[in-house]
């Protein structure tokens, strides 16, 4: 299950807040993360980036198996002795960049590390076909007012929220955690939408369209997809959806975006379709 896998040249920017670990020490916010995760006796539950145990040893008590993934050898180590003789916990001494997600359903609980947290994101949320049912992170405030803002002007964050809902729940005081971080976090739980617009096997067309559309968030609809659509087409999707031709792009929301790709697909010859540059 946890076959190690290259990370295909991929590099992300290291937040400068959070270069280092901080452990999670107030145990009642854990009980509430765990509470908003729903989570039952048939779960597999991940903890990423688990530390010494703060939220994988309550995860153990209420689900089925948790996979324990901790980086540092140190803490690896440590959680694994403490956690010797319990049967459903796995503790695994690896970067959760690099391993193979679980093939069934699974949930996620867990204070990640912040200094990779749109990557985590990334791998979690990038292919609608992975089994995450949930997931309720610890993230930097900052970075959860990002995913979750009403304007969208990331591609990759519209992509996800296309088919997870994203919500801010509750934000984090700096003294919940040892050592102290510089600045605030927040709670944030991301279900697996029941109905979404599209179905998952058209995740990459959709991408292609939203990099094209969002080149710059600030342009208008009628000129963002001016190379897609005809002004007429536009004209005729923008009065069926009552938007404003004029509005900025980045304004529509995720069913806005599932019905203009819709009416491509339906509509627009595909060799106008927009297509993603392989690197």
């Amino acid at each position: 299950m946890f076959k190690n896998k290259k990370n295909r040249g991929v590099k992300f920017a290291q937040s400068p807040n959070f270069s280092s670990q901080h452990l999670l020490i107030h145990k009642p916010l854990v009980q509430e993360m765990i509470r908003l995760a729903h989570i039952n006796s048939n779960d597999t539950v991940m903890d990423i980036g688990a530390g010494t145990g703060a939220i994988t040893l309550p995860l153990a008590e209420k689900s089925k198996k948790v996979l324990a993934v901790e980086n540092d050898p140190v803490y690896a180590e440590k959680l694994a002795r403490k956690t010797k003789d319990i049967s459903n916990v796995q503790v695994r001494q690896s970067d959760f960049l690099q391993i193979n997600l679980p093939r069934e359903p699974f949930v996620i609980v867990s204070n990640i590390p912040f200094s990779i947290t749109t990557p985590i994101l990334d791998k979690l949320l990038s292919y609608p076909g992975v089994p995450l049912k949930c997931a309720v992170l610890i993230v930097e405030k900052g970075a959860a007012k990002r995913f979750t803002s009403v304007s969208v002007k990331d591609p990759r964050i519209l992509k996800w929220r296309m088919w997870f809902d994203m919500k801010i729940v509750r934000t984090v005081s700096p003294e919940h955690f040892s050592p102290r971080p510089s600045v605030e976090s927040a709670v944030l739980v991301i279900r697996k939408k029941k109905n979404p617009v599209l179905p998952p096997r058209e995740h990459a067309k959709f991408m292609a369209l939203a990099v094209h559309a969002l080149r710059d968030p600030r342009l208008p609809i009628s000129a963002a997809l001016g190379n897609v659509f005809s002004s007429p087409q536009i004209t005729k999707m923008t009065r069926a959806l009552k938007l404003d031709r004029n509005a900025a792009i980045c304004t529509l929301n995720e069913h806005q975006w599932g019905e203009v790709f819709l009416s491509m697909i339906q509509h627009v010859e595909s060799h106008r379709w927009p297509r993603l540059r392989r690197r």
